[in-house]
């Protein structure tokens, strides 16, 4: 079939971000918002260098392996963090402007677990499909708690840190941080921006699907 007969409009990646409160104690996650994320242009070179080359030396270092959370310190913590739209070709640039911020910084977190795989809703069609059979969307998930590194403004329940925004990432090297390759972003929604407490985490899942 000629290509400019095909529909190649419903072919795609979208994605789905879980923001959750986690009880230092207990473990338990209480549910804060859930909101869609914005595919970064840079998301393609992730998938090209995963997908074409075959020397495995070529390709590990590039999958999805952490995320960046965003904070600022507030005076008056009732206060909404004011942020601006962003545009997809958004890459490490801003971060490194963020880590010279005196209130502003962000957290560098590897993810908690392996990614876990399922077929996002909607995929299915008129049959039911297994994991095995037509996986095409993986979960991550990553919070603000153990190795997370944290640059610029300082990280703190008592300096009033707010969350108000999160990019899922690809590490090439984990040492080097600035050739980190931004997947995946969101601001979130003023109701939605979080603030840390100082029995609590702030967990991150985010849900990608390939269509």
């Amino acid at each position: 079939m000629p290509t400019d007969k095909l529909n190649l409009t419903n072919f795609g990646v979208r994605g789905v971000v879980t923001l959750w409160r986690i009880d230092e104690k207990t473990g338990l996650k209480l549910p804060i918002c859930t909101q869609p994320n914005q595919i970064q242009v840079s998301w393609g070179h992730i998938a090209a260098k995963q997908l074409g080359y075959r020397r495995q030396a070529d390709r590990d270092d590039y999958y999805i392996s952490a995320m960046y959370i965003e904070y600022e310190n507030q005076v008056a913590p009732e206060d909404p963090v004011i942020v601006s739209s962003f545009e997809r070709l958004i890459g490490r640039e801003y971060y490194a402007e963020l880590e010279a911020s005196s209130d502003r910084g962000y957290l560098r977190v590897p993810m908690r677990l392996e990614p876990t795989l399922s077929v996002a809703v909607g995929s299915e069609g008129e049959i039911v499909l297994t994991d095995d059979e037509l996986g095409n969307q993986l979960t991550f998930f990553a919070q603000s708690a153990g190795s997370a590194e944290s640059f610029g403004a300082q990280f703190s329940h008592a300096l009033n840190s707010k969350i108000y925004a999160a990019s899922l990432i690809a590490m090439p090297k984990a040492d080097d941080r600035a050739r980190d390759i931004i997947f995946a972003r969101t601001n979130f929604s003023t109701e939605n921006q979080v603030a840390k407490e100082a029995s609590s985490q702030i967990g991150i899942t985010w849900d990608i699907s390939f269509e």
